[in-house]
């Protein structure tokens, strides 16, 4: 794997971030070539060639820099330090209540700013083994050998930013394997107890990004369950089982049959905007699920360490910001996040998104095309 470096300016005022904002294209042998700018630590392109040997991009994304900053979408970006929502914007900790923006409606999405997905990160390019060392450190079985160099992006995510307590040191490292995926590994060492509970916030096409709608493409998710949501769209800790419903994806199904469903978890959000409970095994690199795009042939698994994977479908996609020339519509993209539980630090039963303090912590996810 090779990576080249440029800037990634400002069209409405170049010299601003000069020296300050850099793209970093990550390329491997058989057409497939990741674009990360250190801006939200986000993936701007993503070319990954068909049956017949064609690339194409399949991620969504905005004209530039600009677009980029003013935007809410969180397209392509590492989202944290807490991805999706908390209830009531607050949770309590050792003791402590802890008030966070209340961004969506009464809940807080996102963490809010500044935040992993606002932020320009420090980026830099280290060796093939160097990343075959964090990897082997993360402890997390069954991630591939990398393919050459990756890019490691670090940010300080200060005590108190939106409301989190702690200095949370976070890495998020970048690299092709050699079973062609793309691995994303988080790292993260609070000096007090914290959250860690980033995802990455890509929107998929697998017909490319500029294509329309996913509606015929083909999801599937390894899951028997899924998280409900209050009436404000945050889980409340009710866990329903898939079967004989619209959210049993165990079986490939439409995307279509997902966003056109009248269920009222999925109406509250005008479109699928759900949490699965994953089948994966802690610690270990498990497949979390699916997306096929029978046309051009493009099948991409996605495996994880962590409980839950959220799909969202574009329910919002819209306006004029996209690169390339067409308008991208509702539906347009899947988002297929691995993550913690929404709202798991509100909720006991979920499995804990908290960090001790001095306690280093990975978590991997890994889209990996077949």
């Amino acid at each position: 794997m090779s990576i080249t470096i440029q800037d990634y300016l400002s069209a409405s005022n170049p010299d601003k971030y000069q020296g300050i904002s850099r793209q970093y294209t990550l390329t491997v042998p058989g057409g497939y070539e990741a674009s990360i700018i250190n801006y939200g630590a986000l993936i701007t392109n993503l070319m990954v060639p068909d049956k017949d040997g064609n690339a194409a991009d399949i991620m969504l994304g905005l004209k530039g820099l600009d677009e980029y900053m003013a935007s809410g979408s969180n397209h392509g970006s590492i989202v944290g330090r807490s991805a999706n929502r908390i209830s009531g914007a607050k949770f309590n900790l050792n003791g402590t209540t802890y008030e966070l923006p209340a961004n969506d409606g009464p809940n807080n999405l996102h963490s809010g700013n500044p935040a992993y997905q606002n932020v320009f990160w420090e980026g830099r390019v280290i060796s093939e083994a160097k990343a075959n060392l964090y990897i082997h450190e993360s402890g997390i079985a069954g991630i591939a050998e990398c393919d050459g160099e990756a890019l490691l992006l670090s940010y300080v995510s200060p005590d108190g930013a939106c409301g989190f307590p702690g200095n949370l040191d976070t890495k998020v490292m970048y690299c092709w394997l050699e079973d062609k995926t793309l691995l994303i590994l988080y790292i993260g060492k609070s000096d007090k107890d914290t959250v860690f509970a980033p995802t990455n916030h890509a929107y998929f096409n697998l017909a490319g990004h500029n294509a329309g709608s996913t509606g015929e493409q083909l999801l599937t998710i390894n899951a028997d369950s899924v998280t409900l949501k209050d009436e404000f769209n945050c889980p409340d800790g009710r866990i329903m089982d898939v079967e004989g419903t619209v959210f049993d994806c165990r079986e490939a199904r439409f995307v279509s049959e997902l966003n056109e469903s009248e269920d009222p978890q999925i109406t509250m959000s005008m479109g699928i905007d759900q949490n699965w409970c994953l089948k994966t095994v802690p610690g270990t690199f498990s497949f979390a699920g699916a997306i096929e795009d029978p046309k051009s042939g493009r099948v991409m698994e996605v495996f994880t360490d962590m409980p839950g994977i959220q799909i969202y479908g574009g329910n919002h996609l819209g306006g004029t910001d996209q690169k390339g020339d067409v308008p991208y519509t509702k539906y347009g993209a899947v988002c297929l996040e691995a993550q913690m539980f929404p709202n798991a630090i509100n909720i006991p039963e979920f499995d804990s998104p908290v960090i001790k303090a001095g306690e280093t912590v990975f978590h991997a996810c890994g889209y990996r095309f077949v």
